[in-house]
C-alpha cells in the first residue's frame, strides 16, 4: 500500500510537469503563449478529515468514522492552469481528528499541512473537444504536516495522559479525486476526496508494528479563476481578445 501510493503520487506528479510543455510545443502558433502569471485560481474549502490507525475502529463505516473518528478542516488551493487539462497547485490545510478505540485509549489531534500537487481533468484528457463546465479529476503530491496530539489511556490507576507533538515537520503523501463545475469563467465549486499517508506512527500518540498512519480529507470548495494577475486584457498576434479563455480554445472563424 506504501509503495503503490508513492508510485501514483510520483506518476501524476511527473505527468503535470512534463504534460504542460507537451501542449505548449503543440499549440497553434496564431495565438499569443500564455505567460506564467495567466490562468490561475484560488479555492477555499471546508471539510472533515479522518483518522485511520492503530486507534481508529470504524475504519470501513461511514457514518461512525465521519462522527467520531473525524475533525472539522479548512484549507486554500493556489493553481496553475497550463492547460484545461493540466495544472499544478500548492495547498494550506488545517484540520483535526479523534477516536477511541474498545480498550479506553482515545486521542484528539490537530494538525497544519502544507503540500505541492498535480492536477490531471480526465473529462479533458480523454475528450479534447470537451466543452463541458463538468471536470473530473485525479491528483497527487507530497507535503509536510505537523500535529499536535493528546491521548488519554484508562488504567487501573486511572487515566493517563499522553502528549505528543512534531519536533520538526513530517512528509506525506496523497492521492486522490475531485469533481468540479464552473458557473462561468471566474466561479466554480469543488467536491474532493484524498487518501494521505503520513510518514510515521505516531499520530494517535501510540506506535505499534511501525506502521504508518493514514488520514482523508473530503472537502467542499468554492473556487475563483483569474485570467491574469498583470493588468489589462490579452490579445493575439492577429489581433483577436483571448481574455477569459484557456490556451488552444479560440473561437471558429468563418471562411472568407
Amino acid at each position: 500500500m506504501k509503495k503503490s501510493i508513492k508510485l501514483l503520487v510520483f506518476a501524476v506528479l511527473l505527468t503535470g510537469l512534463v504534460l504542460p510543455e507537451y501542449v505548449s510545443a503543440q499549440s497553434w502558433g496564431g495565438r499569443r503563449k500564455p505567460g506564467f502569471w495567466d490562468n490561475w485560481s484560488i479555492n477555499a474549502n471546508a471539510g472533515l478529515t479522518s483518522f485511520f490507525g492503530d486507534v481508529s475502529i470504524y475504519d470501513t463505516e461511514i457514518i461512525d468514522k465521519f462522527t467520531k473518528e473525524s475533525g472539522p478542516a479548512f484549507g486554500a488551493i493556489l493553481s496553475k492552469h497550463f492547460s484545461p487539462k493540466v495544472s499544478v497547485a500548492g495547498q494550506l490545510l488545517y484540520g483535526g481528528f479523534k477516536a477511541e478505540n474498545l480498550t479506553g485509549r482515545s486521542f484528539e489531534a490537530s494538525f497544519m499541512e502544507y503540500n505541492f500537487h498535480a492536477r490531471l481533468n480526465l473529462v479533458n484528457v480523454f475528450w479534447p473537444y470537451n466543452r463541458s463546465n463538468f471536470g473530473f479529476n485525479a491528483y497527487g503530491g507530497l507535503g509536510q504536516f505537523v500535529f499536535n496530539t493528546t491521548a488519554h489511556d484508562q488504567t487501573q490507576e486511572g487515566t493517563e495522559t499522553i502528549e505528543t507533538s512534531t519536533s520538526v515537520p513530517e512528509f506525506v503523501y496523497f492521492i486522490g479525486l475531485g469533481m468540479s463545475y464552473k458557473f462561468n469563467d471566474k466561479l466554480g465549486v469543488t467536491a474532493d476526496l484524498a487518501l494521505r499517508q503520513a510518514q510515521n506512527d505516531k499520530i494517535d500518540a501510540l506506535t505499534k508494528n511501525d506502521n504508518y498512519d493514514y488520514y482523508t480529507h473530503f472537502s467542499i470548495g468554492l473556487t475563483y479563476y483569474i485570467d491574469s494577475f498583470k493588468k489589462g486584457n490579452h490579445y493575439t498576434r492577429g489581433g483577436g481578445n483571448t481574455k477569459g479563455r484557456f490556451p488552444g480554445r479560440l473561437p471558429m472563424r468563418r471562411r472568407r
